[in-house]
């Protein structure tokens, strides 16, 4: 889900590194950079339903609430979901509980991925450069620009 966002974009691109057929989901202004990810499939999600396309085997819902909700029902039998989505965190609902992960740093992996980085392998985008004292408009999402990370300065 959000396959044009900030973790979205990541998504993408190590779940086709990983040979999967890619169903993403974008706003109209984003399905051409989805697909230049690598995206097999790019739905529309302001004209049509994710749950149109039928079953799925794993789902990588960055949304939450609704969206998160919806997603269930996409599921195969022996499908799997994942959330990052923070309200997912205080979920009494024990199917979102075991959906829901937070990142742990794990140096080898980090390493992997720099050598995926550096050797373009896997590619970032950055959507603006900002100064320490634009942090909190960054927080906000009220950064407009193409898809991409917001760096932010120190100096």
């Amino acid at each position: 889900m959000a396959a044009a966002g900030a973790v979205g974009l990541f998504a993408v691109q190590l779940a086709k590194l990983q040979g999967a057929h890619v169903i993403a989901t974008a706003s109209a202004a984003n399905i051409d950079f989805v697909k230049q990810l690598g995206a097999d499939e790019v739905i529309n999600y302001r004209e049509c339903r994710f749950e149109e396309v039928g079953r799925v085997d794993v789902i990588f819902d960055t949304v939450g609430g609704a969206t998160l909700e919806r997603s269930w029902n996409v599921l195969g039998s022996d499908g799997r979901l994942v959330t990052i989505a923070a309200d997912a965190e205080s979920s009494s609902d024990p199917r979102v509980k075991e959906a829901f992960f937070i990142v742990e740093a794990n140096g080898q992996q980090l390493a992997h991925m720099a050598g995926l980085f550096d050797s373009g392998v896997l590619k970032t985008f950055v959507k603006a450069e900002l100064s320490l004292e634009s942090a909190a408009r960054a927080y906000a999402g009220s950064v407009a620009g193409t898809p991409g990370k917001i760096v932010i300065r120190a100096v």
